[in-house]
Order: C-alpha cells, then sequence, then structure tokens
C-alpha cells in the first residue's frame, strides 16, 4: 500500500484506477493532479472469478468506505475487458493514442458510479491479429520520446510508439514457454525449479545470437543434462536465456536501433532486470521504468482524454 487509507479526506480521490490481470487485482486512488494516494492489491485476478457479480464484490471489497467515498468515476483496463473477464471491451485499433482509447471505452454498471473499461488493441502482425490487453495503457505512460517498449511477462509485447500514439506491437509466448519446458516437459526433468546462474544465463543468450535454429538448441538443455555438459544449477536460466534471447532478436529483425532509441523495458524489478540484461547483452540501448508507474501515468493519460479528470 503507498499510503496510509485512513489518512485520505473525503473528496481527494478524483480518480480510481484499477489494473485487473489475469492474476492479480490492482486499485490505485489518484488526487486531481495525477499523484498517488494510495494503492491496494489483491489475488482476485480474471482468472478466478466466474461471474460480472464476483468482479463486482471482488472490486467492492478491495476500495472499502475508507478508500474510496463512493463519487470519483473509475476506469479499468487490462484482462477485466477480456471475453472471460467482467464485460468485454471491443479491441481499438492502431494507431492507439489516448484519445483514440478515451473514445472507445466501454460503459461499465457498477453501482451506479461513473465507471469503464479501456479497450484493448488489435493489430495486424505477421498475418494474424495480434491482441493485447492492459500492455497498452503501460506503454501510454512511457516517458515523451520513447519510440520503442518491451512489457515482458508470460506473453512478452515489443510496442512501437510514435508522437505518444502505439503504431505497432508484436507478442511472445516467452513466459508461458519456459514455465512448461521447465516444469512440464522431459527438457524440464530433473532440473532445479528456482536455480538462477547469472552465467548460464549470459550462455544461453549468446547461444541464441549465434545459433538460429532454436528447436534444435532447445533440446540441448535435455542434451547438456544427461551428459553432465552443463551443471543443472545453470540449466534452468540457459533455457530463459536462450528464449529470452530468441525473443529478443526476432523482435529486433528489420528495426533501426539508432532511430528506436532507448528501449523502455516496463516490469517489476526482477523481470525488468532479466531482460535489461539481455538487452545490454546485444547492445541495445534501454532504461526500466516500473510497471505500476507505467500504468498509473498511461491511466491517467486516458482519463483526461475522456473528460473524467
Amino acid at each position: 500500500m503507498a499510503a496510509d487509507p485512513t489518512a485520505i479526506s473525503p473528496g481527494a480521490v478524483a480518480l480510481i484506477g484499477v489494473d485487473w490481470g489475469s492474476t492479480h487485482l490492482r486499485v490505485h486512488a489518484f488526487d486531481e493532479l495525477g499523484g498517488i494516494i494510495a494503492t491496494r492489491s489483491s489475488a482476485s485476478g480474471m482468472a478466478g472469478l466466474a461471474s460480472p457479480d464476483a468482479f463486482a464484490a471482488a472490486l467492492e471489497e478491495l476500495l472499502g468506505a475508507d478508500l474510496d467515498d463512493g463519487t470519483a468515476p473509475i476506469l479499468l483496463a487490462g484482462m477485466v475487458g477480456a471475453r472471460s473477464g467482467w464485460q468485454e471491451a471491443p479491441y481499438a485499433a492502431l494507431p492507439a493514442d489516448a484519445s483514440a482509447l478515451a473514445a472507445a471505452l466501454q460503459p461499465l454498471a457498477f453501482r451506479g458510479r461513473r465507471a469503464a473499461i479501456v479497450p484493448g488493441v488489435s493489430g495486424d502482425s505477421d498475418g494474424f491479429a495480434d491482441v493485447m490487453r492492459g500492455e497498452e495503457t503501460q506503454a501510454l505512460g512511457v516517458p515523451p520520446g520513447t519510440h520503442r517498449v518491451v512489457a515482458p511477462g508470460t506473453h512478452s509485447k515489443w510496442i512501437g510508439l510514435d508522437r505518444g500514439a502505439v503504431v505497432d506491437f508484436a507478442t511472445y509466448p516467452t513466459g508461458e514457454l519456459y514455465a512448461l519446458l521447465l516444469n512440464q516437459s522431459l527438457i524440464g526433468r530433473g532440473l532445479p525449479a528456482q536455480a538462477w546462474s547469472e552465467r548460464g544465463f549470459l550462455r544461453g543468450l549468446d547461444t541464441a545470437r549465434e545459433r538460429p535454429d532454436w528447436l534444435h538448441q532447445l533440446f540441448g538443455v535435455r542434451a547438456r543434462h544427461v551428459r553432465d555438459a552443463t551443471p543443472a544449477e545453470e540449466l534452468p536460466a540457459f533455457l530463459s536465456g536462450l528464449l529470452i534471447g530468441y525473443e529478443c532478436l526476432a523482435a529486433s529483425v528489420g528495426r533501426d536501433p539508432a532511430a528506436d532509441g532507448e528501449i523502455a523495458v516496463i516490469g517489476g524489478a526482477r523481470l525488468a532486470a532479466t531482460y535489461a540484461l539481455a538487452l545490454r547483452r546485444y547492445g541495445c540501448a534501454h532504461y526500466i521504468i516500473e510497471g505500476d508507474t507505467a500504468f498509473c501515468h498511461g491511466l491517467w493519460r486516458i482519463a483526461k482524454a475522456a473528460g473524467l479528470v
């Protein structure tokens, strides 16, 4: 929690911002200048809620009377607007800036409040319609002048920006693939799941750069293990380096690093630092911005464009 909610005076909250992911729920109370008065979180993610009533109850419980006096507008983003979320919010088309997202807000009925869901974004990527929800809000919260964003996670997003608008993006299911290979495949059998080795990670990054035959190299994790060619405690990080390496290299194909400038890495400290290490290994300029910070800045921009604040 960012601050003691009992210290919030009546009328001090100008906006309630809700970040609703698959496994988490976070609410942020904004003041009239866009500053964060308080933040609360719970594990009531979209994946564990089965009905609109369940979503409403989870949000009401987290808000509480001491955080929210019932008058501030509520703006929600993320998986809450998915087909299996609280209420589906249709995808907005590219390019998508704060005004475009504000114009496509999906009204939400919640206790007679002014409430709406930020739409996700859809765009063509390699011949299919790629989609995202939540990362578009984070991308709009990076400092002006940023042209490239990576939001790593279960499904990592690489996002292109032009004059504050999302103009392209591509999704890589790197985190999901890592978990499946390490925990549910023969490749990861017998490996220590929680082990971390910077040396193993860097070797994975270097292998990804040197060897484009990624399917063959993934099986190399198993071969190294059964032949005792690499210490077992290094192999989970080696696998991570391979996957993140191939992701970063694929996302860079056809890009001009000089034109892109510094890449914004959005996320929690540990995962963002891991991606920063990969980008540094590959000579890519970058900076890190914390995920909640980017989300709140982007959501405030959308709220202003919508006339909610």
